[in-house]
């Protein structure tokens, strides 16, 4: 909260406890205001609104993790050719890198060898079949013949399968492997040079790759604002760059709250089609609630504090003062919400709250 900050450190008062605070709130419930000072004061009623900004929070602009790769092969390999450079845009499966992997060509004989083999063992079950046929072989030879066709296909279908998996056509007879872009997106990073030598599965990235279509905004909102924000609302980004708001949605909520900051994060992604947004950018992100919410709202000038409890001062039907403990939730512009202590409809005292509550307590 911004404003009764102020009032909550003009109002408190060396070697008084809460109690002590609790006291003088009751005993003022019973203390009246001269005419004349209550000339001074201004009031506004309790409202109920529509809860249409909830919350105007910072943010930073980041990649849509969902939409991003950090690409390594999964072979080891020298890097012999850089086809793709930062900025560059890029299709679906389009070749990136390309590395010369001995693993690959090992790959190449493994499936020309298991292909060898799995061709003999086919030969020699269907010669073992016709000498069954004609009892001329022992049972326990055609079943070795059998198993050895099986076992011979299992390693031809591994061999085919590793092929397959490093995107090489058998019988190519190269040694080259093609690191290759899983969808289209811009090359925000290449650590990839020409001559380094990788390792399989190595945790650096060579290239990575992010559709800037989408992009995600993460912001932290106050706990006070959660019971208003929920997955699926709108929400509005702004960045100094453009005069312009750009439309987001909220899609997740965190569930940890932060000890040091009392906030959680929240994600939302904002669509990008012209690229103008750029991921590290900082943003202003107004969440806006759901379409008909209501809510009881006071004026953020209206909250006394004593830095852990919430009160203000109600007038009551004979126009004296009542020191009033509320509880409060979001902020929705000028005003919070509240979520109880005080009906829609009762005044509460806007400016001068902390001259009457001194009065009050001093009469």
């Amino acid at each position: 909260m911004r404003r009764y900050w102020i009032a909550c450190l003009a109002l408190a008062v060396p070697a008084c406890g809460h109690h002590d605070l609790g006291d003088r709130a009751a005993a003022a419930a019973d203390r009246k205001l001269t005419p004349a000072q209550l000339s001074f004061l201004k009031f506004a009623p309790v409202a109920e609104e529509e809860a249409a900004a909830i919350a105007d929070v910072s943010g930073t602009i980041e990649f849509d993790e969902e939409r991003t790769a950090r690409l390594n092969p999964p072979v080891a390999g020298r890097v012999i050719e850089l086809l793709v450079q930062v900025g560059d845009r890029v299709e679906a499966d389009q070749p990136l890198v390309i590395l010369d992997s001995p693993e690959v060509k090992a790959a190449q004989v493994d499936y020309v060898r298991a292909e060898a083999d799995a061709q003999l063992a086919r030969t020699a079950a269907e010669r073992a079949e016709r000498l069954r046929t004609a009892r001329a072989i022992a049972e326990k030879d055609f079943v070795q013949a059998q198993q050895e066709t099986r076992k011979a296909e299992a390693d031809f279908e591994r061999a085919r399968a590793q092929l397959e998996r490093l995107r090489v056509a058998p019988g190519e007879r190269s040694s080259r492997y093609l690191l290759r872009a899983p969808f289209a997106g811009t090359i925000v990073e290449r650590k990839a040079l020409v001559g380094t030598e990788i390792a399989a599965e190595s945790p650096e990235p060579l290239v990575v790759v992010s559709d800037l279509s989408r992009l995600r905004v993460v912001v932290r909102l106050p706990e006070r604002q959660l019971s208003l924000v929920e997955a699926g609302q709108v929400a509005a980004i702004h960045v100094d760059a453009y005069p312009r708001d750009f439309p987001g949605e909220v899609v997740a909520v965190g569930d940890v709250i932060d000890e040091a900051t009392r906030t959680v994060l929240v994600r939302c992604t904002v669509l990008n089609p012209d690229h103008l947004l750029k991921p590290a950018m900082f943003a202003r992100v107004q969440l806006k609630a759901p379409a008909g919410r209501r809510i009881a709202t006071v004026p953020l000038s209206a909250l006394l504090s004593d830095g852990h409890h919430f009160r203000v001062l109600v007038r009551r039907a004979d126009g004296q003062l009542e020191t009033r403990p509320v509880e409060v939730g979001a902020e929705v512009g000028e005003a919070v919400q509240v979520l109880s202590g005080l009906r829609v409809g009762e005044e509460v005292v806007t400016e001068g709250a902390l001259f009457a509550a001194r009065q009050l307590a001093s009469s």
